[in-house]
């Protein structure tokens, strides 16, 4: 072989080293690229499992709203619509009659 051939070679060897050099950099800022987009998807997933979480809670809050809700106007109508026992009636009958007994004497006793 002749010294041009091996320089020849020697020089192609060391541009494909510097090729393959330049490869390997490319590559390591790939897979960091990589990296960084796996861990921002897993903060995605991590916040949507959160939100979903905070949607089920507010769901079961808005449930045990609208049954307490329910609950209260069902009773607010079972006292609207509870009428006088007998005892009750009697009594205000009495009172009745006894405010209705004083305005007369008291007017009787004006004249």
């Amino acid at each position: 072989m002749t010294e041009q051939s091996e320089f020849d070679r020697g020089h192609t060897a060391g541009e494909i080293s510097a090729r393959l050099a330049g490869h390997d950099q490319h590559f390591a800022q790939i897979n960091g690229s990589i990296a960084r987009l796996a861990d921002e998807m897993h903060q995605m997933v991590l916040a949507v499992q959160q939100l979903s979480i905070e949607a089920t809670a507010r769901e079961a809050t808005v449930v045990t709203t609208a049954a307490a809700l329910k609950t209260a106007d069902d009773a607010r109508r079972n006292a609207d619509k509870a009428s006088w026992s007998p005892l009750a009636r009697f009594l205000a009958a009495i009172a009745g009659a006894a405010a209705l007994a004083s305005v007369v004497i008291a007017l009787i006793q004006l004249r």
